[in-house]
């Protein structure tokens, strides 16, 4: 069992990276006595690990690391079909990843997951640490409590109790998230955005997901809808405005998603998939220019009122590949630079990334290992 501590010096390793016995009593206000204890405690457990001497003036320093293999975790992607099914370390490697079918009956897909999840911990060899908890990201509405999927129109999921039933079933705790919060917080924690304070991720995909990091913890929003900018209005022009699977109409999914996309090329007579489409506007082709263009641009108005509503330092944007070198993500970039309000000593960093599908699940895994190094959810 570990103390406040002891999770105190787990969360200045994980978050700074290796430091001295001496680094870290200064840095936790602690004496170098207590600290000597705790870490002891930590070595004998098989959780840090020694590095080679520092030699320098007076005694050498030996610098403390966190084992990536002193725990693993399981995390589920249910953000798309397939279900993507990842084990993690603790660093945030995948050691083993399963695709499997997303099953919309909540009792069938437990069923498969658990099975799933009974394959990959098959799969930890003796020097992989002990499988220690597990996350699980779908796109909708999650319970303050991380149990309760209180809304998922992808599964046609309300008020269900996914993790507490999962937890029962393989006897590991569980904890549930929104897709776009969970790729956020495994970018803070395991990202190379890992320790900045305040930044934002977009990612695009069928819809549109959006999370923050404000102040260093996660922007939650009264019922945990912040972020949620698939269904922001971008057009205020009631006869162009498209309408959206949730009932409104000029939702900004409805022009600058991958769905959006694909139903404009297939009305114009083109190819849906982005690659042939970028590859169109890429040799002129009006209408191909237009729609990729007209999506892009919709995007960048909304990354634009992100970095004037938050201010954060960072912006990323995960896109699939073809879109973000092409027309896209040049209109994109463009329209949310053109709308920034320009201030002295101040500029948001917009960083694209391709979109990795298995990032969720890795998000996702990152759920149970916050839990493992700072004992609560860490946000």
């Amino acid at each position: 069992m570990l103390s406040s501590g002891h999770y105190q010096i787990l969360s200045v390793l994980s978050r700074s990276g290796a430091k001295s016995r001496t680094e870290l009593a200064v840095e936790l206000g602690l004496s170098k006595a207590a600290i000597s204890a705790l870490v002891r405690d930590l070595l004998d457990q098989d959780i840090l690990s020694e590095q080679d001497p520092v030699y320098g003036a007076g005694r050498p320093s030996v610098p403390l690391v966190v084992r990536a293999n002193a725990a693993s975790f399981i995390g589920i992607s249910l953000q798309d079909d397939p279900a993507v099914v990842v084990l993690t370390d603790l660093h945030g490697t995948t050691l083993n990843r399963i695709e499997v079918p997303r099953l919309a009956d909540p009792e069938a897909c437990v069923a498969l997951l658990v099975k799933t999840i009974k394959t990959l911990r098959a799969s930890l060899g003796k020097e992989r640490g002990t499988l220690s908890g597990i996350g699980l990201a779908l796109p909708g509405f999650v319970a303050r409590d991380r149990q309760t999927c209180l809304a998922c129109t992808a599964l046609g999921w309300r008020n269900i109790k996914i993790g507490a039933t999962l937890a029962e079933r393989t006897g590991l705790p569980v904890w549930v998230e929104n897709d776009a919060k969970a790729l956020i917080l495994g970018e803070q924690l395991f990202g190379p955005l890992k320790g900045s304070p305040d930044f934002s991720m977009i990612f695009v995909s069928h819809g549109v997901g959006c999370a923050h990091i404000v102040n260093g913890r996660l922007l939650w929003g009264n019922a945990g809808g912040a972020g949620e900018i698939s269904h922001a209005p971008i057009t205020v022009d009631a006869q162009k405005a498209l309408p959206c699977r949730c009932g409104n109409r000029g939702c900004l999914e409805t022009v600058a998603s991958l769905l959006a996309i694909g139903n404009a090329a297939r009305q114009a007579g083109l190819p849906t998939n982005t690659r042939d489409l970028t590859r169109l506007a890429a040799e002129g082709h009006a209408d191909a220019l237009s729609i990729l263009h007209r999506a892009g641009s919709a995007m960048g108005i909304a990354t634009a009122q992100l970095i004037q509503m938050l201010d954060p330092s960072h912006i990323v944007v995960m896109l699939d590949p073809a879109l973000k070198e092409g027309v896209y993500g040049h209109a994109l970039q463009y329209e949310a630079e053109s709308h920034i309000l320009h201030r002295t000593n101040a500029h948001t960093m917009i960083n694209f990334r391709d979109f990795e599908p298995d990032s969720f699940a890795r998000g996702a895994a990152s759920l149970a290992a916050r839990y493992f190094i700072f004992g609560h959810g860490g946000v």
